[in-house]
């Protein structure tokens, strides 16, 4: 046989290419499915690359002693590799934050609201002494959604950035820098 022109842009059809491995046509359809097969996006025919496809069908048969094939595992690679990409990407522009930033952020909000409620009884029983059921049960109330107003303000003001200077508490004791 006698080739003329680029080797790696030599086409063929499908059945010739099912013919050549010895499989079924519908065969050939899987294998283009799975990315084996590369079709010709050029060829109106539906012509597939010959050197391409024999070399990713040898490939893939190609497996490990545990049989895991070579492609599947580099393309399971690439595809992490590029979700990290992404996730570098999107933490760079501070649409995301590391668990342990979040965390820490979190703890201390919540440790300065834990503190601010476990003092409302020393805060406030001088005022409500000699007070009526209701009266109290107002004044508390009030001082509750009070604090609980305070935390959803600062877990809205949050600046989970590493390098910022405000804090979790600075949000919660009201010394937020806008």
């Amino acid at each position: 046989m006698r080739v003329s022109g680029v080797i790696r842009e030599l086409t063929c059809s499908q059945s010739q290419l099912a013919k050549a491995l010895g499989i079924s046509q519908p065969r050939v359809n899987q294998l283009i499915d799975e990315g084996i097969v590369i079709r010709d996006e050029l060829a109106t025919n539906g012509q597939v690359m010959l050197l391409e496809s024999l070399q990713n069908y040898f490939l893939s048969k190609n497996t490990t002693g545990e049989g895991v094939s070579f492609w599947k595992e580099r393309s399971l690679h690439e595809k992490a590799k590029r979700e990290l990409a992404e996730l570098k990407l999107t933490k760079s522009r501070g649409e995301v934050y590391d668990a342990a930033t979040v965390e820490g952020v979190l703890s201390e909000l919540l440790a300065n609201f834990r503190n601010k409620l476990t003092g409302l009884p020393s805060k406030y029983a001088p005022q409500l002494e000699g007070k009526t059921r209701d009266k109290i049960n107002e004044m508390l109330t009030e001082a509750i959604d009070e604090e609980l107003r305070e935390l959803s303000e600062g877990i809205d003001g949050c600046d989970f950035d590493e390098n910022s200077e405000t804090t979790a508490g600075d949000i919660a004791g009201g010394n937020r820098a806008d």
